[in-house]
């Protein structure tokens, strides 16, 4: 039977391509000359090559690491935090984006992938110029806090952090609709992990770690003058316009959308927001800059699973205490800003009118943000190489699996703010148990059951941790 020249799936041994869902044969089946056949593959293995580097480069791929940073991290990679478990192999889907809409932090696939920047390239000079690998907390903060050489010296007492001119504690910046819900269930999560912990361990530790996680400005609470080696400062960003169309789940007309994108008092919001002035009155250096270098990390909204396995990294804390339940799924009612009781959480749409002046007037008028979005990308992906790439995948997969374990365990025992029940005394009910079950708000929902269900995980992990650096 004469064969078909473009199978679905070609014959066993024979190179092909694939293009549009079709296999194309690179060597013809039939080829049964030795020599020429051999002649044939390489061909055919040097194409494949070629073109593979060619889609890595097309796809924002970063094929070069940088040889200072990962050696100096090899040096002392026993207090990296090492996952391989074989539980990572049954990893699951993604964080959805507690931003007002859902999305898949990372494709399913065993690799992690740099993400495509679509406004600005990814061989930008600044944007090379402006990022870095943050560095892990520890290995960074030790030399500098002389007085006890405690490695997590960001964990001190309320007293400790507010009565003194600069700030302390575990401080995270809540940028409004860049997934701030997550980010502040995390602190909390990571703020008593810590304590309990700490305390488990020494007698002497602070009691309960400080932590920020309310909305405001970096420069109203003044992080420009906090204190390095007693703080642990972080924040998320998020896709500019992605971050201002997410209002649209409350208001839900193309006039309104478009008064909101065209809105100064909007233009580079997360800038502004996240910037640290200088304290020497001297602002040559750009907002990024400023933000980059002067944070702990900055998180990656749309990259959330890669940006929390990073965060517990540097932050030298098991990755039980980065498992959250979403407290906004697009489609389902959650807590609007300046709003009271539940809202129907509305499906993200746009026009072509929207479109357009996201890609003309708006990106011009908030090229600050844009600039930012693109160095943390960049910055996450430095620092993912330095940790190991490999290692960093490996801890991805297991923090799909926990958040999954979390989801089966948990889901029928948490009591979330909406949607709130019509009958009176059984809303008065409803408030009690999401009191019990969340921190305040729609923040942190179900806790205590997450700390639970994955707790044997959690202090194998921290003894693992522990153990590296003398306190196990």
């Amino acid at each position: 039977m004469k064969q078909p020249s473009h199978p679905s799936h070609p014959p066993s041994g024979v190179p092909s391509k694939a293009i549009n869902g079709n296999h194309y044969h690179l060597c013809p089946a039939n080829m049964y000359m030795s020599k020429t056949k051999s002649l044939c593959i390489v061909l055919a293995i040097t194409i494949g090559a070629v073109g593979l580097l060619f889609k890595y480069n097309r796809q924002g791929y970063y094929l070069t690491h940088n040889i200072g940073l990962t050696s100096s991290i090899d040096k002392k990679k026993e207090i990296f935090h090492l996952r391989t478990p074989k539980e990572a192999d049954g990893a699951v889907g993604s964080n959805e984006d507690d931003g007002e809409v859902p999305h898949a932090a990372l494709e399913k696939s065993d690799e992690l992938k740099a993400s495509p920047f679509d406004n600005i390239s990814p061989a930008d000079t600044s944007i090379e110029q402006k990022s870095r690998a943050f560095p892990i907390w520890i290995n960074n903060r030790r030399a500098v806090d002389n007085s006890n050489r405690r490695p997590y010296g960001w964990c001190v007492s309320e007293d400790v952090a507010t009565n003194d001119v600069s700030p302390k504690g575990l401080l995270f910046v809540k940028v409004h609709k860049s997934g701030s819900s997550t980010g502040a269930g995390v602190t909390l999560r990571i703020r008593d992990g810590l304590s309990r912990r700490l305390t488990h361990l020494n007698e002497t530790a602070p009691g309960n770690c400080f932590a920020h996680y309310n909305h405001a400005t970096a420069s109203d609470l003044r992080f420009e003058k906090r204190d390095p080696s007693q703080s642990f400062l972080w924040s998320i960003v998020r896709e500019p316009a992605q971050r201002t169309l997410s209002k649209q789940n409350y208001t839900a007309t193309e006039d309104m959308i478009l008064a909101i994108l065209k809105s100064s008092k909007g233009q580079n919001y997360q800038s502004k927001y996240l910037d640290l002035p200088s304290q020497n009155n001297e602002q040559s250096s750009s907002s990024t800059e400023r933000i980059i270098n002067g944070y702990d990390f900055v998180a990656v909204n749309e990259r959330m699973d890669e940006s929390l396995v990073v965060l517990a990294m540097l932050a030298q804390i098991p990755l039980t205490d980065v498992v959250v339940f979403s407290s906004k799924i697009a489609g389902g009612f959650g807590i609007a800003l300046g709003k009271k009781g539940c809202v129907k959480l509305k499906n993200k749409w746009t026009t072509p009118k929207i479109e357009e002046y996201i890609h003309g007037d708006y990106q011009s008028a908030n090229k600050d943000d844009y600039l930012l979005y693109n160095a943390a990308q960049r910055s996450l992906d430095k620092t993912i190489d330095a940790l190991g790439r490999h290692r960093v995948e490996e801890n991805v997969k297991l923090l799909r699996s926990l958040q999954q374990q979390n989801e089966e365990q948990c889901a029928s025992k948490v009591t979330m703010p909406c949607p709130e029940p019509d009958d009176a005394e059984k809303k008065r009910e409803h408030i009690r148990l999401v009191k019990e079950s969340c921190y305040f708000s729609d923040i942190g929902c179900g806790h205590a059951c997450t700390d639970e269900v994955l707790a044997d995980y959690g202090e194998k992990e921290w003894a693992s941790i522990t153990s590296s650096y003398g306190q196990g």
